[in-house]
């Protein structure tokens, strides 16, 4: 592998501003080396290489600050490079250069994530502020999306909380559930080691998992007696009903699945589609067992909360029918001081907040 490397020189580094770092990409000696030295001269730290592979070993070694690649190349050609860098260091620009391009291929370029596309032969002199160009630009860009990004978070999450907030008013009975359902679905969605990405979606569906209830009428909703088999029928209409409200906020799609599978049950007698075993989703069977949990430890108008120690013994005996049992074994690991102290946390936040 053939890479050039330049070293800043010695100095006060305090004093001076950190030096950009340069990779260029080209099988062409001469291009390397001219650039390379017009680089140093305007003060970078300059990588070069002929190779698209021996690029991608620099990038995983050293950190860039920009890229300038030729796009025909033995092997991995620059546009293949681009792909792979995109992949890899999304973050890092890539000036693309051919002596054969025209406006399709400059299109192509810009399409699949070039910061730049230039043609040769260009005034070799005209490259640092080239360079400069494009890392000001890709900056500016990189800084606007991360603000654009962080309003949409704040925005989704104004969503959320208006709509527990909603479900909270509706739904007085079971106050504070919803948290502290989300905290032991959570507890044992970590045990699980679970993709990171995929925790958000499963907190914000056992969040949510209720949330129907808002389209549920009040004299069904608030019926101190049994339900009649009519209004169970409209009863355990809530998952639907939550389902396509969450699937109308983009943020919460992914978490719609949990929302309508909550009530299925691992013998497929649950609702509202009567899935069973691994047909229902995952997020959804760790809510099973986390819903269960809270309920069976909350009072009720018609009897007094369990303890957690008769809760997970009850849980355990439902294994295979009512919950996937392997887990409940997971469930069961769980150190009891733990779920306490998820159930004392919620409550004295919500006292907090009340007071």
């Amino acid at each position: 592998m053939e890479v050039y490397q330049l070293f800043p020189s010695t100095g006060e580094a305090s004093a001076a501003p950190p030096r950009r770092r340069v990779l260029i990409v080209d099988d062409d000696t001469l291009v390397r080396d001219t650039l390379r030295f017009v680089l140093e001269d305007a003060g970078y730290d300059v990588w070069a290489t002929a190779h698209g592979a021996d690029a991608l070993t620099v990038l995983e070694r050293q950190p860039i600050d920009i890229v300038l690649s030729d796009i025909f190349m033995p092997g991995m050609n620059g546009f293949d490079l681009l792909k792979q860098i995109r992949q890899r260091c999304p973050d890092v620009p890539v000036i693309l250069v051919t002596g054969f391009g025209n406006i399709e291929m400059a299109r192509q370029a810009l399409k699949e994530g070039a910061t730049d596309f230039i043609t040769k032969p260009y005034n070799v002199h005209e490259i640092p502020i080239l360079i400069e160009r494009n890392l000001t630009r890709y900056t500016l860009e990189s800084s606007r999306t991360r603000d654009l990004q962080e309003e949409v978070q704040r925005s989704y999450r104004a969503t959320l909380e208006a709509l527990l907030a909603a479900l909270d008013t509706r739904d007085t009975e079971t106050e504070g559930h919803s948290e502290r359902v989300a905290a032991y679905t959570m507890l044992i969605a970590h045990r699980l080691d679970l993709p990171g990405e995929e925790l958000p979606h499963i907190e914000r569906g056992a969040l949510l998992h209720d949330i129907g209830k808002i389209g549920v009428p009040d004299h069904i909703l608030y019926k101190p007696g049994p339900l009649t088999p009519d209004e169970w029928e409209i009863m355990k209409q809530h998952p639907v009903i939550g389902y396509r409200m969450c699937m109308k906020v983009e943020m919460l799609r992914p978490a719609a699945p949990i929302v309508l599978h909550h009530h299925e049950r691992w013998d497929g007698k649950g609702y509202p589609h009567g899935l069973s075993g691994e047909e229902i989703p995952l997020g959804a069977r760790i809510f099973a067992i986390a819903d269960t949990l809270d309920a069976m430890t909350s009072d009720r108008p018609y009897r007094k909360a369990l303890s957690f120690a008769q809760a997970r013994e009850e849980i355990e005996r439902c294994a295979g029918t009512q919950f996937d049992p392997e887990l409940v074994k997971v469930f069961l690991s769980l150190p009891e001081d733990e779920l306490r102290a998820i159930r004392e946390l919620t409550l004295s936040n919500r006292e907090a907040r009340a007071a």
